[in-house]
């Protein structure tokens, strides 16, 4: 018995070891810039290798997504949240092929729900052999008073971010 500790405790070790070299990503800080907002991928994250940024206006916006590596049966898709509706085509992006270091840049008409609503661009394909998504979210307009009272507290992570802790429901 007193020779199988050793081994178990090698083992847990050995285990143990990866998990010890890793650290918590930090999001780097955009740039405050309110009429150009951009999302980049954040480290330690597996996500599609792209940039994607918006440059908001009052009824349409101009999306870029910067490509980081190829990609196969890339796809783009728009949508809104909290009421906002996307005009037109929701994906002008379909089953492309995209070579490294390469744009794509297209208009998006909307109509902004009341107070904030969110414009959700969400990029997907094949990159490096692994079938890989990214989610970006550009906000648009103003909360409303009741948007401003929603439910949840908001704390600070040690890094000085602001998360709201927001009460889960039970389905019963």
């Amino acid at each position: 018995m007193n020779r199988i500790a050793p081994a178990v405790l090698a083992g847990l070790l050995a285990l143990a070891a990866p998990l010890a070299c890793t650290s918590p990503a930090k999001n780097s800080p955009n740039s405050a810039d309110t009429a150009s907002h951009k999302e980049e991928t954040p480290v330690g994250k597996f996500s599609a290798p792209v940039e994607v940024g918006a440059k908001l206006h009052e009824n349409k916006a101009t999306v870029t997504v910067r490509f980081l590596s190829a990609g196969s049966d890339v796809r783009v898709d728009l949508s809104g949240v909290e009421g906002l509706q996307v005009s037109g085509d929701t994906s002008p992006v379909r089953g492309i092929q995209v070579s490294g270091a390469s744009t794509q840049t297209f208009e998006v008409a909307f109509t902004p729900g009341a107070g904030r609503s969110h414009l959700v661009v969400a990029v997907s394909g094949t990159f490096d052999g692994n079938p890989l998504s990214k989610v970006s979210s550009f906000s648009v307009g103003t909360p409303t008073e009741a948007q401003q009272k929603s439910a949840g507290s908001v704390v600070t992570d040690e890094s000085g971010q602001s998360i709201k802790l927001m009460q889960s429901t039970d389905a019963k």
